[in-house]
């Protein structure tokens, strides 16, 4: 379970990385496309691009914190392996509403393969790093 660790928290950690690039980009398009927006329409989607940017940097700082906790944990440290069980489950909580909010409504399997498909890094992250924190308490 320790090589699932440090595989899903380098996974994390990359996630994390990306997400941030994406979403400082986003952000900075945004900021430049400020004077172009004239319609109300346009200025309303980008300030939901914006506010999708800021979102997403949340998100990214998460995956990255997840990743950097289960990589540290992984080696030994157990506060840092503490921290990762916790935001594991933070992790995956955020992962069910998140498939809740998506399923409303419509529910096809397009839908139903995206909240799976979201769902799995969480749910594997946290079996690991639970089971992991297991060993290192006996």
């Amino acid at each position: 379970m320790r090589k699932m660790l440090k595989g899903l928290s380098i996974l994390q950690i990359i996630i994390g990385i990306l997400g941030a690039a994406v979403g400082i980009a986003s952000l900075t398009m945004g900021n430049l496309m400020d004077s172009l927006a004239k319609l109300p329409a346009e200025q309303q989607a980008l300030t939901a691009m914006k506010v999708s940017a800021v979102l997403g940097l949340i998100s990214a700082v998460f995956n990255f914190s997840c990743g950097w906790c289960g990589l540290k944990g992984e080696k030994g440290n157990k506060s840092s392996l503490s921290m990762a069980v916790k935001l594991g489950w933070i992790g995956l909580i955020a992962a069910l509403v998140s498939g809740v909010l998506i399923l409303f409504g419509d529910v096809d399997i397009e839908r139903v393969s995206t909240v799976a498909a979201s769902s799995i890094v969480p749910i594997l992250f946290l079996i690991s790093a639970k089971s992991v924190s297991r060993e290192f308490k006996r």
